[in-house]
């Protein structure tokens, strides 16, 4: 419960301070403050005090955690939606991991109603995990792996 008050702590007091009742959206780790992975229960107890805020989500890894399905588990039935992130960093085997559990959620969730985007590789580039030329090649492989 205490990560539950830091989210709507944090919220309302950004909120406050924009002098906005609304964000676009926000970013969004689900794990918990002990370190451990999330349920779809406790995802939507999240999703219940941000609701206030926002009804948008970005995500940064599908496969980390297991992150993926409860935050799309949660917001099933509902006008939630995310952007779903894809990590990048000098390990492919990484990206490799959150590719495939991107496409594996593909066959069980709608994906044109609850995914606003997807997002391959945040910073990496900025962190010079990649080059720019090695993001764009795993952009292309995760639009042509999609388009499949």
């Amino acid at each position: 419960m205490k990560f539950v008050y830091h989210i709507a702590l944090f919220a309302s007091l950004a909120s406050t301070a924009l002098g906005a009742s609304q964000f676009f959206g926000l970013n969004y780790n689900p794990k918990r403050p002990d370190g451990s992975c999330p349920n779809v229960y406790q995802v939507q107890g999240d999703l219940k005090v941000l609701r206030p805020y926002t009804n948008r989500l970005r995500i940064y890894s599908v496969h980390d955690c297991n992150q993926g399905e409860p935050v799309l588990r949660a917001m099933e039935n509902t006008d939630w939606k995310v952007e779903l992130g894809l990590w990048v960093n000098k390990n492919d085997a990484v990206f490799e991991a959150d590719k495939n559990e991107l496409l594996r959620l593909t066959k069980y969730f709608n994906f044109a109603k609850q995914v606003s985007a997807v997002v391959v590789g945040s910073e990496a580039v900025y962190r010079k995990e990649q080059t720019a030329e090695q993001l764009a090649a795993k952009i292309r492989n995760v639009k042509q792996a999609l388009a499949n």
